[in-house]
C-alpha cells in the first residue's frame, strides 16, 4: 500500500494494487482528512500487474504534484500520521 499526507490541507491519500480470486488485477484508492472517519474509495480494474504498477507511478506522480508527502510502506518511511 503506497500512502501520501498532505499537511497543511490535513488530507491524505492512499492506493494499492490488488489481485483478485480469479486472477485479475484492480487499484483500491482511499482519501478523505485527517484524522476524520470520512473519505471515499474507488477501485479500477486493470487488464495486467504491469497496467496496474503504471497506473500507481502516474498517481504518485500526481500526488507529489500536489504537495502531497508520501508515507508508510512502500515509501521507505514508517512515520504513520
Amino acid at each position: 500500500m503506497l500512502r501520501w499526507v498532505h499537511v497543511q490541507k490535513q488530507r491524505y491519500y492512499q492506493a494499492d494494487l490488488m489481485e483478485d480470486l480469479l486472477g485479475g488485477w484492480s487499484v483500491i484508492t482511499a482519501w478523505g482528512g485527517l484524522g476524520s472517519r470520512l473519505g471515499r474509495m474507488r477501485t479500477h480494474w486493470v487488464e495486467t500487474r504491469e497496467a496496474g504498477e503504471q497506473r500507481l507511478r502516474e498517481i504518485a506522480e500526481r500526488r507529489r504534484r500536489h504537495g502531497y508527502q508520501p508515507r508508510g510502506e512502500g515509501a521507505g518511511s514508517q512515520d504513520q500520521p
